[in-house]
């Protein structure tokens, strides 16, 4: 007989109570484990993913600032070209001229067209625009007064000046610069270049961020999105308002609106914004994400670069992030049954980080590719420095040679006079000396004495008219020292003296006799002298009763700068009309083939204008030419006498 079956053994309800207690306390703890590693995990991924997107754009941004201010380098040297120009010169010379005009209009235009600004134009010391490149043009600015303008303003105050702002003539928004020109030892103008930035080519323009350009007011004037451009971040004050409408730099926008991004915390240190909702979204960007402010400095400008960075990507990361710290806690309650999940977050982590290294690796070789760019700009730039400081030297250098050459020159025209003044001592010496052997044979050493004490006489005469040859002719030094004019006068006298007298020249001198020293060289001073000298007894052959006027006159002591003002005048015919603008130019002279090099006048307004001085010539009322030299008084510095006893 078969047993009948056992029956199932089944667990008993207390137990299954306890194991499901179990069960759940473990699921219970699994999760809290996994929600407090989620939370630490999302922490430090929002931590680090936020400062990896405000590092990224950091170096965007330092990028996007070294671009522009590459260009502001770019175009901020072209006043101080401009300013060099004779053409510019001319025009501010005479700017009553309509060929001085005229002249400088044509020359603009082409440095304009050249240079690739938006304008390049010359203004006087009150501010009105004498010529412009568009003097042509609809919107030219030939007789627009800019003194309001803070560019203008400091380059009055002797400096550079920089400034961006709206057009009050074009109505186009561009960058200002400007340099003094200086002439006669003061300011006398300024040239200004206006850049249109909107047509540089900017690295943001394809940037996948929002970039924002400030002014030191903040007020947004370059931008990716253009409905935010000229709008302030904050409210202006009422002295920032008053202040630009004075200068009216942005007055043809109309009134500035505040653009309103709202503050929505910090993270890694940067602050957190949301987009203005009364202005203009870009595409791909909502006024309901968060982005990171990041701030940086336009090299050498008051100007802030700011970008704005979507955190979504912050967030996402931090999710993972998150993600992966409950699957970490997950495999820590349970290795066995999350395997397979634990392998899918490592996979997607290293993709993840396959990603970002590749990402960096593309960075590192952009910065590379732009640092090599940048060090070929810096190489080109120091070339161009040496060069032109190479022509610097060769034009020293070639003046120095022409100075010597028109001392030559004018010795030349006088060698025949100082032969003649030689020969006469020479006769006379011969003479005395054979009647003075003949007297001290015959015992008559009183006439003998006289005899030699004439020939002493004659011999100082010769030695005299020698030094002052030796004096004028020698190479003076590169350095400048203080002189009179009347010890100039007197030395260029000296040497023109038998040719005045042979053609009758009177020579009229009137200098005062207590005149103070003036910083310039004598030698120097001395051939500049001569040279007024020589084409003023040039100019009288042929007149009836020639007669040179030398006259002295100082401002008295106090004045500040105080300035010596020597004038040499003839009565001769004067000046011709066409050849009063052209006078100082090398090599030209009006007078006959085969007379002078044309050099005298170029030479003597190069040497006083070394010397901080001006030349200038006018035909008198009265008749005749008139050359005035105005050469600053030397002061002695009052600390070289401290001590002294």
């Amino acid at each position: 007989m078969s047993r009948p079956p056992r029956p199932a053994v089944r667990p008993r309800p207390a137990f299954r109570a306890r194991l499901a207690g179990r069960a759940t306390t473990i699921v219970v703890a699994g999760l809290a484990v996994a929600a407090l590693a989620g939370v630490a995990a999302y922490a430090l991924g929002l931590h680090s993913a936020a400062q990896e997107l405000r590092t990224d754009a950091s170096r965007r941004l330092d990028s996007y600032g070294s671009a522009l201010g590459s260009e502001l380098q770019r175009y901020g040297y072209l006043p101080s070209v401009i300013v060099l120009s004779s053409t510019v010169r001319q025009v501010l010379d005479h700017p009553g001229s309509p060929q001085a005009v005229d002249a400088a209009n044509r020359f603009l235009e082409a440095a304009n067209r050249n240079a690739g600004t938006a304008a390049i134009y010359v203004l006087d010391t009150q501010g009105l625009t004498l010529a412009s490149s568009n003097w042509n043009s609809p919107v030219s600015f030939v007789g627009a007064n800019l003194a309001f303008r803070p560019y203008f303003r400091d380059a009055m105050r002797g400096k550079p000046g920089r400034f961006y702002g709206i057009g009050t003539v074009s109505d186009v928004p561009g960058l200002f610069f400007s340099q003094p020109l200086r002439m006669h030892g003061h300011i006398s103008g300024v040239v200004a270049a206006k850049v249109d930035l909107d047509k540089v080519a900017m690295p943001w323009q394809s940037g996948p961020d929002p970039v924002l350009v400030v002014d030191d007011h903040g007020v947004v004037f370059l931008t990716s999105v253009a409905a935010w451009r000229f709008r302030s971040l904050e409210r202006l004050s009422a002295s920032v308002r008053s202040r630009l409408a004075q200068t009216r730099q942005y007055s043809a926008a109309g009134p500035l609106q505040e653009l309103e991004l709202r503050h929505a915390g910090e993270a890694a240190g940067a602050e957190l914004y949301k987009l203005p909702r009364n202005a203009a979204v870009p595409a791909g960007l909502s006024a309901r994400d968060t982005y990171m402010l990041i701030r940086a400095q336009v090299p050498g400008t008051d100007w802030l670069i700011l970008s704005l960075s979507d955190t979504r990507k912050v967030q996402q990361a931090a999710a993972r992030s998150a993600l992966a710290g409950v699957a970490l806690a997950g495999l820590l309650e349970a290795s066995l049954l999350f395997a397979s999940q634990r392998r899918k977050v490592l996979r997607e982590r290293l993709a993840a980080r396959e990603a970002l290294e590749q990402a960096y690796g593309e960075l590192e070789t952009r910065v590379f590719v732009r640092t090599a760019a940048l060090t070929r700009v810096n190489k080109a730039l120091q070339r161009e420095i040496d060069e032109r400081q190479r022509a610097q030297e060769a034009l020293r250098s070639t003046m120095e040679q022409l100075v010597q050459a028109g001392k030559m020159a004018a010795l030349g025209q006088m060698a025949t006079g100082i032969a003649h003044e030689l020969n006469q001592p020479l006769t006379a010496l011969h003479t005395l000396s054979d009647n003075a052997v003949v007297l001290l044979g015959k015992q008559r050493q009183g006439e003998a004495r006289a005899n030699l004490e004439s020939i002493s006489r004659l011999v100082r005469r010769m030695a005299a008219i020698t030094g002052e040859l030796k004096s004028f002719a020698r190479k003076a030094p590169a350095q400048w020292q203080p002189g009179r004019c009347s010890e100039a006068v007197d030395g260029a006298a000296s040497l023109l003296r038998q040719r005045l007298e042979r053609e009758h020249v009177e020579l009229r001198t009137s200098l005062p006799a207590d005149e103070p020293a003036v910083a310039c060289d004598e030698v120097r001073l001395q051939q500049v002298v001569l040279n007024l000298l020589i084409n003023a007894a040039d100019a009288l052959r042929g007149t009836p009763a020639p007669r040179i006027d030398i006259r002295l006159d100082v401002d008295p002591p106090g004045n500040s700068p105080r300035r010596a003002r020597l004038r040499v005048a003839d009565n001769g015919p004067g000046i011709p009309a066409e050849s009063m603008e052209r006078l100082f130019e090398p090599f030209y002279t009006t007078k006959a083939q085969g007379v002078g090099l044309g050099l005298g006048l170029s030479i003597a307004q190069r040497i006083v204008g070394e010397a901080g001085g001006s030349i200038a010539a006018r035909n008198r009322d009265a008749g005749g030419a008139e050359f005035e030299v105005e050469l600053p008084v030397h002061e002695p510095d009052p600390s070289s006498h401290v001590g002294d006893a």
